[in-house]
């Protein structure tokens, strides 16, 4: 499912470069959670934007199911993460114009979904928003903010999940309820899962874990 080859990519600062990824490899198999623990800005989100195709590494080849993402073109990234990949941002990234069920309702509109609107309310149920479906974000905890960006993310049941923190805004009631989704999501579809995580719960309950620390992932 996923192939990462000698990646490397880093920032200019005021201070100087700061290299983020250094000859970093792994691959996951279709199917395989996986988490991805390391300390406080040792790279992991850079990681996640990297396998989205939302950021371009410097070096090294970065491939999903087969495909070299260098080989393809913005529009195509897109059509990509449209169909395949639901992507749970720690920032939400909500749009403030619309209602919970509107943003959850986006991907499916985007890709022109048959029962869009039923399906989005089944998947905010599911995430226990089922009385929020017509609040807007402002009007919305972090939390609850949270729960909508997991639903929006998981509602057109993507084969590859990505999680950047994704219970970091939680309770424990409300955290346990998402991931218990977001692995039954995993063994009923068979989705790839690769979370971004602080939580050993969390990592714990993946099948491998993967450590970044000075710019390299190593297997526990």
């Amino acid at each position: 499912m996923i192939e990462f080859k000698g990646v490397s990519m880093g920032y200019a600062t005021a201070e100087g470069r700061v290299d983020i990824l250094e000859d970093a490899s792994f691959h996951v198999t279709e199917g395989e959670t996986v988490a991805i623990v390391g300390p406080s800005g040792s790279g992991k989100t850079t990681l996640l934007l990297l396998l989205s195709g939302l950021e371009r590494p410097e070096q090294g080849q970065i491939q999903l199911d087969g495909q070299d993402l260098a080989d393809l073109s913005t529009d195509s990234l897109a059509d990509w993460r449209r169909d395949h990949m639901g992507i749970i941002f720690q920032s939400f990234h909500l749009l403030p114009g619309l209602s919970a069920l509107g943003n959850v309702q986006v991907p499916l509109e985007i890709a022109r979904a048959a029962n869009s609107g039923s399906r989005s309310r089944a998947m905010l149920d599911a995430v226990g928003l089922s009385h929020r479906v017509d609040h807007f974000p402002r009007q919305l905890s972090g939390g609850e903010q949270q729960r909508v960006a997991i639903a929006r993310a998981l509602v057109h049941q993507p084969r590859l999940i990505l999680g950047d923190e994704p219970t970091g805004n939680l309770d424990r009631q409300s955290g346990k309820r998402v991931l218990d989704l977001l692995f039954e999501l995993n063994e009923q579809a068979g989705s790839t899962l690769i979370l971004v995580t602080h939580d050993d719960q969390v990592a714990e309950r993946c099948q491998r874990v993967l450590r970044l620390q000075d710019g390299q992932l190593k297997e526990d």
